[in-house]
């Protein structure tokens, strides 16, 4: 259990970082892909500390690497390329 307290702490940390960043810069062009970054390590810590993606079989921890990618790259491309 003790090793999942400084993952814990990075997520709590790239949150407040998030909210902090949006508040300060909201609507700033490079908004998107700074919390497209935060998604996307974010989803990796998940991944990696509390579904232990790194002991699955080599198929499924790409097939989770690639789920985790996909919600960022949507919201970079709908951010720039949605309208």
């Amino acid at each position: 259990m003790s090793s999942l307290v400084l993952p814990w702490l990075g997520l709590l940390a790239l949150t407040a970082v998030s909210l902090i960043m949006g508040n300060r810069f909201g609507h700033a062009p490079w908004m998107p892909l700074l919390v497209a970054l935060i998604i996307w390590i974010k989803g990796t810590l998940v991944a990696r500390y509390f579904i232990e993606s790194h002991q699955a079989h080599p198929f499924i921890a790409v097939m989770l690497r690639i789920f985790i990618a996909f919600a960022p790259a949507a919201l970079v491309l709908t951010a720039f390329f949605g309208k």
